[in-house]
């Protein structure tokens, strides 16, 4: 046999799914009727048009930016390969656990990857290399942190980790600051900007899925600059993360 065949074989393999379809998991349907949605719809089929739409992107990206940028050709690739890993992951849970009869389509974890796709289905109109570049190595790292996160993970999936923010200065605990966090994908959207629910320091636990973020910190008039922070990916259930404020 040869070796451009095997190759061959190999690729379908890896990509099958695409065509296939989602699994319905035994038929179990989840209604997304009381979330406004007119039609029946499964948490499965929703994960897997997310896991679909971007291996299109990529796609369409690796003949544009990737056919010129051996750096972004890579970065598309890895992509690819963590999303394969991921629907495989994602579709095995969902063929071996109950779900809820109900269903809401506002899944953290959903909602990520699908900032994800945001980003790269935006690089359409971009004509910055440059800025399309930062794009497709924000989401090759979102994607990174996830399939790590899942590799490392005691329950095979690795969705949630239960966050606690330290506001510090000079290695001393300073309390008193709200703590903002969104998905880096999502900063631009102040709707999707989000809490803990306790002013620091620390903050109480909030669970986040693994993945690239922005925190900031507000007091008073104060309001300190997004820090860029990667989220997960050693398959940790549990985090305590340090943010620098100004010493008092």
């Amino acid at each position: 046999m040869k070796p451009s065949y095997l190759l061959a074989l190999g690729l379908l393999a890896a990509t099958s799914w695409l065509h296939a379809g989602p699994r319905t998991g035994g038929g179990r349907i989840y209604l997304a009727g009381d979330a406004g949605y007119a039609v029946q719809n499964t948490a499965q089929s929703d994960y897997w048009g997310e896991w679909r739409l971007m291996h299109a992107s990529t796609d369409r990206l690796l003949t544009t930016i990737g056919a010129t940028n051996a750096e972004a050709a890579l970065l598309l690739r890895q992509i690819q390969t963590n999303a394969v890993f991921l629907h495989d992951k994602w579709d095995a849970w969902f063929n071996t656990h109950v779900r809820p009869k109900t269903y809401s389509p506002a899944d953290a974890y959903l909602l990520s990857v699908r900032a994800d796709n945001r980003q790269l289905s935006g690089l359409k109109k971009e004509k910055d290399p440059a800025k399309t570049l930062a794009v497709v190595r924000d989401v090759a790292l979102d994607m990174q942190i996830k399939a790590d996160n899942c590799r490392h993970s005691d329950d095979g999936l690795g969705k949630e980790i239960r966050v606690k923010v330290h506001t510090k200065a000079g290695g001393k605990e300073i309390g008193g600051y709200e703590v903002f966090f969104v998905s880096k994908g999502m900063f631009d959207v102040k709707s999707a900007h989000d809490r803990f629910p306790r002013q620091s320091s620390p903050t109480d636990e909030k669970i986040l899925c693994p993945g690239g973020y922005k925190l900031w910190v507000r007091k008073d008039q104060f309001t300190s600059e997004p820090v860029a922070m990667g989220i997960g990916g050693h398959g940790e259930t549990h985090l305590e993360v340090d943010l620098t404020v100004p010493a008092e």
